[in-house]
């Protein structure tokens, strides 16, 4: 098979980039430019193409370490270029964020929604807001195991008491792709409003994520 520097220029991903913009290429071309090179008898999209289909697509992507990229056959240069861009771009999308109002279950999900995008275990983290609800960080409050995570209520509020942050969102993810609240969900939300109150924080919504979709239970509640 040649080699992609054989191909017509209008076929090669990296010129179709430069050329055409992101838009025009697909995720294994995009993901071929940051392989950059095949290896003998198969192409840098042929690669891409095998590890998007054993690792389940972009979302089996986005939550890879170094060790499974290795183990499916992309070289460590490579495969730290993959988890290079990867943060690049979670953290592009959450500077994109920085200082927006959060008025809204919407608003809150875009802030916190890319703190969550390439999470194989739980995690809970608050989303920090000025008294006119603009966005001042996210910070990370819990990582758990697979099977979850306990929070405890006051730490919620640690660093928003620290920043003098008056309001927070609260956030975290299921793993397993749905983002249906669980009793406990519902339980941990009522107590943070409950102590945001004595602490004089509003806890102005809890967002649960789970397979690029999310729930707001402050909207189920009503209170959004």
């Amino acid at each position: 098979m040649p080699s992609i520097r054989e191909w017509p220029e209008t076929t090669r991903p990296r010129e179709r980039l430069i050329a055409h913009g992101a838009l025009s290429t697909g995720d294994d071309e995009l993901l071929a430019v940051l392989i950059g090179s095949g290896t003998p008898g198969r192409s840098a999209l042929a690669l891409a193409r095998d590890l998007l289909i054993r690792v389940g697509g972009m979302r089996g992507l986005a939550q890879a370490d170094h060790t499974r990229l290795r183990g499916e056959g992309i070289g460590p240069a490579a495969a730290a270029r993959i988890l290079a861009a990867r943060e690049l771009g979670q953290r592009a999308m959450a500077a994109g964020v920085q200082g927006e109002v959060i008025d809204s279950p919407e608003a809150a999900a875009r802030a916190l929604g890319a703190h969550f995008a390439a999470l194989d275990r739980e995690e809970v983290k608050v989303a920090l807001l000025s008294r006119k609800h603009r966005l001042l960080g996210v910070v990370p409050v819990y990582s758990g195991n697979v099977a979850g995570t306990s929070v405890r209520i006051g730490e919620l509020f640690t660093e928003a008491l620290r920043r003098h942050a008056p309001a927070i969102v609260i956030g975290h993810n299921h793993p397993s792709g749905d983002p249906a609240p669980s009793p406990e969900d519902l339980r941990t939300t009522r107590d943070a409003v409950a102590a945001g109150r004595l602490l004089g924080v509003d806890v102005l919504d809890h967002v649960v994520f789970g397979a690029g979709r999310w729930i707001s239970l402050g909207e189920q509640a009503g209170n959004r």
